[in-house]
Order: C-alpha cells, then structure tokens, then sequence
C-alpha cells in the first residue's frame, strides 16, 4: 500500500470574486520530491498556504502523515519544515544568531544548529551578518531554518524565485539531497519545467486551480504522440501525394509533419522517391516537456 505523506481531496478555497483552488486532489509519497508546478497565479501558493494550515480550505480535505489537518493541526506542525516566499532575518544578526532565534521558539536541540548549516553549506558564513548575504544565501538559511527540528516533511514555495544561475544550482543540488540525507518528503513549487525536470521524482501541474497532470514527467511525455518530420523538395505536391496515401499531414515552413511513427517512415520514402521526390530529412519527432507543459496549461486557460 502507498504511503501519502500529503493527500488531499476536493480541496476547494474560495474568496468573494474568484476561486483560486478548486476541487484539487494530489497525493505526495514518503520519501520523494515532489515538483508542484504552474505559471505564476496558477493556486500553487494557496495550496501551500492550505497544507500549512495558514488558510481554511472551503471546502475539501487535507491529509497530513496519514492525518486530518483539521483536527491534527499542531501534531502536524511539528513535523512540517517551510519556506513560503522570501525569508526575512534580523540583519544585525548572524545567521548563526538567527537561527538561535528560531530554535528557541521550536524548543530544538542547540546542536541541531551547526547541523543545518552544514547540510545547506553556509558553516563558514555562520559568523556573519546576515545582512551581508547573498540572496541565495537567504534562501539557504531559510531552508536551515525549515530543517530546524528534524522535520519529516519539507515544503518550498517558489525557492529559488529572482536567484542567478549559481545560485539556483545550488538550491537545486541541495534539494535533491535532502531525502536521501535527511529522510525528509519535499515539495517544492516552481513556474519553471526545467528546474523542476532535475529535481522531482513526480510532478503535480496545475493551471487555474485545477490539476492538470499528476505523475512522472516521462509518463506526460509519452502522451505525445510522434510526427514524422520530411524535408522534401516540392512541399505542396509532396504533402498532396502523403495525404492522398492516408496519411495526415501539417506543413511549416520547409518541413513537413506526418502523424505517424517511425514504423511507416520506410512506407513515407517509399512514396516520395517513386514519385520521383528528393528526401533530404525523415525522422521521428516528439514534443518537448517544454511544448508539452505550454500546450497543457494553454489549454486549461481556454476552458
């Protein structure tokens, strides 16, 4: 039997003039990273916001560990690491000093300190004021401040929002770690495919509060069907001879684009050739993630 650390059912909110979540049922796996995803406005931080019991759901249910966070709602918080939106720190402060802070307020071991640091790389700026931070460094620290007190579930929203390049590989290579590391279940938000594709073992996709997708990215991109791609010389003559043979054909540009496999492109050159055709191109063609991902979430804002 599958073990949900996160199942929700039905979840619904609804304010006065829109309903940003509806009717949102996903399911995160002990163990895993689980990549939310959706253009910015989608509900994913709402979402967030319900899973940590910032917000009431209208309607729905929300399983923590196994557990209703209705009535569960401080058992759960014990277990439950965040970092929703930017971290804020006293910048007179170290980082050390920060997190002091925040462990005297969970009642965390003084130990458990160094050990954050260390896990989030940050053990030789412990000493400096944190308003000498970079801003991925912030966002370091506020994930050692979520890790304070061994939690067993993580939850990122947006974590790596407005960083530079060596910052977000830095949030990404320690976000892949912490499972295996820390025995920690993570989900993290993202707008971005690509930075979700190397993290996440499974992915929800949600697109005007509505689930859209559920499940590995592979899985989604086996959905697409391939196309025959053919460069060819005389376009129009050569996509009236394909589609006269049964096949469907779409023409851009220079190429043309067969719905079929690979199986029929011997039968696709047989055609043009005898029909005294020059083929200069044929191979099989798949959607990109990238395409995939648009085309799901355009479609969701034209319903």
């Amino acid at each position: 039997m599958t073990s949900f650390v996160i199942e929700t059912e039905q979840l619904t909110k609804r304010f006065k003039k829109f309903t940003p979540v509806h009717n949102l049922s996903l399911q995160v796996r002990k163990g895993e990273v689980y990549g939310f995803l959706g253009p910015n406005g989608a509900g994913k931080t709402t979402t967030i916001r319900m899973l940590l019991g910032l917000i009431k759901p209208t309607s729905g249910d929300i399983r923590i560990f196994g557990k209703p966070l209705a009535s569960h709602r401080l058992d759960i918080a014990r277990k439950v690491g965040s970092l929703v939106e930017s971290p804020s720190y006293y910048g007179h402060l170290t980082g050390y000093e920060n997190l002091e802070v925040t462990r005297r307020l969970l009642g965390a071991d003084k130990k458990d300190i160094d050990r954050v640091l260390d896990i989030v790389r940050l053990t030789e700026w412990k000493n400096k004021k944190t308003k000498t931070y970079s801003l991925g460094m912030k966002q370091r620290l506020g994930i050692a401040q979520a890790l304070l007190g061994n939690p067993e579930l993580l939850i990122l929203d947006e974590p790596t929002n407005g960083l530079d390049p060596a910052g977000i590989h830095e949030i990404r290579d320690l976000i892949v770690s912490l499972p295996e590391h820390m025995n920690i279940t993570v989900l993290v938000s993202s707008h971005i495919l690509r930075e979700v594709e190397l993290i996440a073992d499974r992915v929800g996709i949600i697109n005007r509060g509505q689930l859209l997708f559920q499940g590995k990215l592979s899985e989604l991109q086996a959905r697409s069907k391939p196309k025959l791609r053919v460069e060819t010389d005389k376009m129009n003559e050569a996509a009236r001879l394909l589609f006269n043979a049964g096949y469907r054909v779409e023409k851009s540009e220079d190429i043309l684009y067969i719905n079929t496999d690979k199986s029929e492109a011997a039968n696709v050159n047989r055609h043009l050739v005898l029909s005294g055709h020059k083929v200069w191109h044929l191979s099989e063609e798949r959607k990109s993630l990238e395409d995939i991902f648009l085309e799901l979430t355009k479609e969701a804002q034209s319903v």
